[in-house]
């Protein structure tokens, strides 16, 4: 296989992120390259690959035709999310998606810990009082106890129920599909339920772990942030179309929820749903900038998963990857 065959491209965040991992793969050559479709697509033209590994940017035109030229192309995603992907269009041009599920599990699950924790005990409030010269403190809540309901049981939202309940002695109320009773045992979930309602109304914490498509946008609406209790805290790090953020803007502002902690939004970099509703006006609101994947160790993982289906796509052996079906 040529040089050129064997040639990869990484979109530089993700190429950055683990640049030792990219460096040293095994039967490909991995080439950092621009994350805007148009230049990724002239990097395409211009080097003929046939495969890129790509983060959250969106690709919604030129790039699919790019990668298809000959005959099939793959866009193998840095992690596990490909709402960014237009399947539909890939098919058409005959390029295949993966993605690298499992990689990511424990950190966003740890970022979803820790979220939790800082809206509890007001961290980034006391944070800021401090370095204002203040020395004034706030009460906070404890965790032990409170009941915690986690919407979504795939991989990461099981993983959130284990450490909430034999970490923190939490009361775990899980609402998802396929759940099977074993599963339900060993996250230590005490209830679980297909019903959102009921779920959303025990809670005093609600973690958010639903996919992204089209049922479930905007799934936390208005009226699902009223069948939280009052003083709620909500915790997302799944996808952030699945929540209204005008609806959870309002909710905070009027002090129906006693906060919110977001690492995923709508818009990316964020922007507000409205000039009015700018959720980073709110001291109730934690925001972090989709990071709950980005550490070193998962960062590892996600490159060797992502260079893993790389070289499985271009030696012909496509049962071996982890496909995102369209």
């Amino acid at each position: 296989m040529t040089a050129t065959a064997r040639t990869v491209l990484v979109t530089e965040p993700e190429y950055r992120k683990a640049e030792a991992v990219f460096r040293e793969a095994r039967d490909v050559r991995c080439e950092p390259a621009p994350s805007e479709e148009s230049a990724l697509t002239a990097r395409v033209d211009d080097l003929g690959v046939r495969a890129v590994i790509v983060g959250v940017a969106c690709y919604r035109g030129p790039l699919y035709e790019a990668l298809g030229k000959r005959g099939d192309g793959l866009i193998a995603r840095f992690g596990v999310g490909h709402d960014n992907i237009d399947k539909p269009l890939a098919r058409q041009h005959g390029v295949v998606v993966a993605n690298t599920p499992g990689a990511l599990d424990q950190s966003v699950a740890e970022h979803t810990l820790w979220l939790m924790g800082c809206l509890a005990r007001r961290i980034a409030r006391l944070d800021a009082r401090v370095r204002a010269g203040e020395f004034a403190g706030q009460a906070g809540i404890e965790l032990g106890g409170k009941t915690l309901c986690v919407l979504g049981l795939g991989s990461i939202g099981r993983r959130v129920a284990a450490m909430a309940c034999f970490g923190f002695g939490m009361e775990v109320v899980a609402c998802g599909r396929r759940a099977t009773a074993e599963r339900i045992a060993e996250c230590g979930i005490a209830r679980y339920t297909d019903c959102a309602e009921d779920a959303l109304r025990q809670c005093d914490v609600l973690s958010v772990h639903l996919r992204s498509d089209a049922s479930t946008r905007h799934f936390i609406d208005a009226s699902k942030l009223r069948w939280l209790k009052p003083g709620a805290l909500l915790i997302n790090t799944a996808r952030g179309a699945v929540l209204d953020e005008a609806a959870l803007f309002d909710a905070l502002a009027g002090g129906r929820l006693a906060g919110a902690a977001l690492d995923v939004f709508e818009r990316e970099p964020y922007q507000p749903a409205h000039p009015d509703k700018d959720l980073r006006t709110l001291d109730s609101a934690l925001l972090t900038p989709h990071a709950g994947s980005n550490t070193h160790e998962a960062n590892a993982r996600m490159a060797r998963a992502a260079i893993d289906n790389a070289r499985h796509f271009l030696a012909g052996q496509l049962e071996r990857m982890t496909r995102v079906e369209p």
